[in-house]
């Protein structure tokens, strides 16, 4: 089946090709070529530029029962296949593996340019540890000009990706996106879930990774989890919402959350001049966790509603410099009782310099509403609401609350 579908694809007269009917796919070990010193296995390759797949009639199930001596992916597009359109897809994939695996498999790998995923669904689950990602977006070139697979664009879809085995310690990771050195990108109005069942910190659930330029996330759900759904325990897989790695990324109006998980962080951000605003994050469901980590120089963090129910909470956790942090709204959401630390926003360290933090709200946090040295920059007009107990501001001369805010002293709590 896999190749009359890459043959209607691929050598059809017309540009747009319409799926029909309810498609099974049984995976075998053939199908192998080569990117670069990379070895691919692809069930369905596309080969030609300029061509809409629409699967508005159809329904894509594909069974894999063994995935483990190469990478995989279900559609791969090459590069000299540019603007390729994908619409109205529905796919389940479901692999079997005899074994558990370090391999990687992705629904789409994309190795060229102005990709388009309109209003498809698309799911993976894996009965044994491997590393999944729904969309593999690979640029391979680091650089601010023209990549391979600049300009995808994906609108109105669903993407699940799910690996459900957790006897294994192995490295596994699960992501929903995963966008290798690609520029200018648009991620819209979609839904990301991403899940790794795994039982120790060298695993981990990534809704959304990009670490290209000039990147543009606005109005989607994103969601990773580790399946630890009591948040009791370090030593369980650990859930990032969103890395941002990448320059210049816009990323608005999201609701973004890191949950159920050994260590649970909603938008973590590293990439210089990034703009983060109007989103809804949230770190929950884990004994440490982390609304926001913010380690990226001249960005802004302005507008957005930071939660969390973490028993160790910091709802901002900054280290560097040149950034503006303000007007958002932040609250630990778990009752007092259950909090063993908690700090509002935590800005320490030689990095920390010639930032603006003003205007915040910081509700509830059980020790301090903002831990951050003299040499942070300007803090002004911040409201702590909390406790009576709680100190509204200070820095490391406090070395009780230094100590009590330490992540090294994070410990598992009984059931």
């Amino acid at each position: 089946m896999q190749k009359e579908i890459e043959k209607l694809i691929n050598e059809s007269s017309d540009r747009r090709i319409e799926l029909s009917g309810r498609l099974s796919l049984t995976v075998d070990k053939s199908n192998s070529f080569t990117v670069g010193k990379l070895c691919v296995k692809g069930i369905v390759t596309v080969m030609r530029s300029d061509i809409i797949i629409d699967g508005g009639n159809a329904e894509i199930d594909v069974n894999v029962n063994d995935c483990t001596t190469s990478d995989w992916s279900l559609f791969f597009i090459h590069p000299s296949a540019r603007n390729v359109q994908f619409r109205n897809l529905k796919i389940r994939v479901h692999i079997q593996n005899p074994k558990h695996s370090s391999r990687v498999f992705s629904l789409i790998y994309n190795t060229s340019h102005g990709l388009q995923i309109h209003n498809c669904q698309m799911e993976i689950v894996s009965d044994r540890q491997l590393n999944i990602s729904g969309i593999y977006n690979n640029g391979n070139l680091d650089t601010h000009m023209d990549t391979r697979a600049d300009n995808l664009v994906l609108s109105d879809s669903i993407i699940r990706v799910e690996c459900r085995a957790e006897e294994y310690e192995k490295e596994c990771e699960i992501y929903g996106i995963y966008n290798y050195l690609a520029n200018s990108i648009s991620i819209q109005n979609t839904f990301i879930y991403a899940t790794n069942k795994g039982n120790c910190d060298r695993q981990k659930a990534v809704g959304v990774y990009t670490n290209g330029r000039f990147g543009r996330f606005v109005g989607n759900n994103i969601k990773a989890n580790g399946s630890h759904n009591t948040g009791r325990e370090r030593e369980q897989a650990h859930a990032y919402g969103f890395i941002n790695d990448g320059l210049y990324s816009v990323i608005e109006a999201n609701n973004i959350v890191g949950e159920w998980a050994g260590m649970s962080v909603g938008l973590e951000n590293r990439g210089e001049y990034s703009l983060i605003e109007g989103n809804k994050i949230l770190a929950t469901h884990t004994v440490c966790g982390r609304s926001v980590r913010s380690y990226a120089n001249n960005s802004q963090i302005t507008g957005n509603v930071l939660t969390s129910t973490s028993r160790n909470a910091r709802l901002l956790e900054h280290s560097a410099s040149s950034c503006i942090i303000a007007n958002n709204v932040m609250e630990v959401l778990m009752v007092r009782s259950e909090c063993r630390s908690g700090c509002g926003i935590y800005a320490i360290g030689e990095a920390c310099r010639e930032n603006i933090i003003s205007g915040n709200i910081i509700r509830n946090v059980a020790d301090i509403g903002i831990f951050a040295d003299r040499t942070v920059g300007t803090v002004v007009n911040n409201r702590i609401i909390s406790y009576p107990e709680t100190v509204v501001q200070c820095g490391c001369e406090n070395s009780s609350l230094l100590f009590r805010l330490d992540e090294r002293n994070i410990q598992n709590i009984p059931e």
